[in-house]
């Protein structure tokens, strides 16, 4: 199993850390927090393009990463 992200549709994005998750409605309307800082996600279309454009970036670092070693 994989730990790299994978690109969905749509995002939320942590109004605090910028952590991005996957869109999910309990998520965009408050009633999940960050689990990483514990931060109120935001899925409005910008912020859900922000995330797909985060998730894709860690995905290709990632990727990188793993052809040096």
């Amino acid at each position: 199993m994989s730990s790299t992200p994978e690109v969905t549709d749509g995002y939320v994005l942590c109004q605090d850390c910028g952590h991005a998750e996957p869109y999910t409605l309990d998520k965009h309307q408050n009633r999940e927090s960050c689990p990483k800082c514990g931060g109120d996600f935001c899925g409005c279309n910008c912020c859900s393009e922000m995330g797909r454009l985060a998730v894709q970036f860690q995905t290709s670092a990632t990727d990188v990463e793993g052809d040096e070693q």
